[in-house]
């Protein structure tokens, strides 16, 4: 598997031996990755964890652009490379580029700084507590069922590496169906640790993740992601079992969740999905017109996408509006939000339960300046639209959608040659 040797190589020596920063100042200098898996200290826990989270953020940028603009959520237009709109939108993928080594790679990479902890948990002979212990175990298996979950949304049929622990030994590709119900079984797995976690973590919890940082709200986090991941399976019975226990409020904010956070100092990240309105053919994100034309008139989540002074155009595309999610090069991305868990309890509900699907589908209307749905008219269509524009240029949810539900030929066809794309290639350098 020589990505994940090379790729991991590097990013484990930038993680644990240079100095950086993330989100709130945590000093990531620590010990060699032996001394980790061998016998980790509380310190170099603590240091690990902070890693982990800081790695989640690498190549964010690279895989939310690739799979929005296969999903036709916008087009990210960069004059030096012509991939952007040249593969991505044609169909035609090559194996061997940075749209998919980079995200497979970065992902990977962080799967096996927490596999370096989930071995030093195993063998420390620091005074954790077993409380502790599980705590930490839930948490970093949480995070890695997460980057898994982001590698299996790019391959899809392709399949994913799930036992990657020794690189030498690698285990073999699962199928998407066989993935999820790995993804799902690891984090049943992880919340049974956190219900066994005590009441507090032997580690800080960044800021991105300040309303779960005990191990007993941690388990909301994990358990809306495992609802993400049963809707996946199609299995809406597990869906509703796993928001019972998820941070799922109809009454509450539609932000509330689970963020990237980023920041200027040190050695920090900034905000990767930032440009700044009207920016040129350099470096630019344009919505696809579709977005616009397409809303409900009065809906207010278009404004996602802001007019620019001029339409820009560029490799026969022409577009009027900038893509607006993120308005500062440090505002956070979400990682799962309420929003999105009211749209997962509405298509769960659509046919066991139609009023309760309502319900939900209306609190997401009423926030977005839209008036309640007709009753009996939450349909495929209606989680399909709603997801569109609450979800829009979040993490390729409009791609992974059409695609769960067959209609990926929804997708509009800018020029002629243009074509879809269900999965992005395993990298050529895979040893499969």
């Amino acid at each position: 598997m020589k990505i994940f040797n090379k790729v991991i190589l590097v990013i484990l020596l930038t993680v644990f031996c240079a100095s950086c920063e993330v989100e709130d100042g945590v000093n990531l200098n620590g010990a060699d990755t032996t001394s980790i898996s061998q016998d980790i200290s509380r310190g170099e826990l603590a240091n690990a964890v902070a890693g982990v989270f800081s790695d989640m953020r690498e190549r964010l940028g690279t895989q939310v652009d690739a799979m929005s603009v296969v999903g036709r959520e916008y087009w990210r237009i960069q004059s030096s490379d012509p991939r952007w709109t040249a593969d991505l939108l044609t169909g035609v993928l090559d194996d061997n580029t940075f749209y998919i080594t980079r995200p497979y790679g970065s992902r990977y990479a962080t799967v096996k700084n927490i596999n370096l902890i989930l071995e030093g948990l195993e063998n420390t002979t620091a005074d954790f507590t077993d409380a502790e212990i599980a705590a930490a175990r839930g948490l970093v298996n949480t995070i890695k069922a997460h980057e898994l979950l982001m590698v299996l949304n790019l391959e899809y049929q392709n399949g994913i590496r799930t036992d990657v622990a020794d690189p030498d030994n690698l285990g073999p590709f699962l199928g998407y169906d066989a993935a999820l119900s790995f993804l799902s079984g690891l984090l049943a797995s992880a919340a049974t640790d956190l219900s066994n976690g005590g009441p507090a973590f032997p580690f800080p919890i960044p800021a991105g993740f300040a309303a779960f940082d005990t191990p007993a709200t941690f388990t909301q986090f994990n358990k809306a992601l495992a609802a993400r991941v049963a809707a996946y399976q199609g299995n809406y019975p597990e869906v509703l079992t796993h928001l019972q226990d998820s941070f799922l409020d109809l009454s509450g904010n539609l932000d509330d969740g689970a963020y990237f956070t980023f920041s200027l100092s040190g050695a920090d990240l900034a905000n990767p999905l930032f440009f700044a309105l009207n920016s040129t053919v350099a470096n630019v994100r344009i919505a696809h017109p579709s977005f616009v034309t397409d809303a409900e008139a009065g809906d207010n989540r278009v404004d996602k996408a802001q007019l620019r002074d001029s339409p820009l155009t560029s490799d026969n595309l022409t577009g009027s509006y900038d893509v607006w999610v993120y308005q500062s090069n440090i505002a956070p991305v979400g990682i799962i939000r309420n929003e999105e868990l009211l749209l997962l309890y509405a298509e769960a509900n659509m046919t066991a339960d139609p009023t309760e699907a309502e319900n939900a589908i209306n609190v997401v209307r009423n926030a977005a300046g839209l008036g309640d749905v007709l009753p009996g008219t939450v349909d495929e269509d209606r989680i399909l639209y709603e997801r569109r524009y609450s979800l829009y240029a979040e993490g390729g949810h409009r791609w992974i959608d059409l695609r769960r539900f067959g209609r990926l030929g929804d997708l509009p066809l800018d020029r002629p040659g243009d074509g879809t794309v269900q999965q992005f290639p395993i990298p050529q350098n895979e040893n499969q």
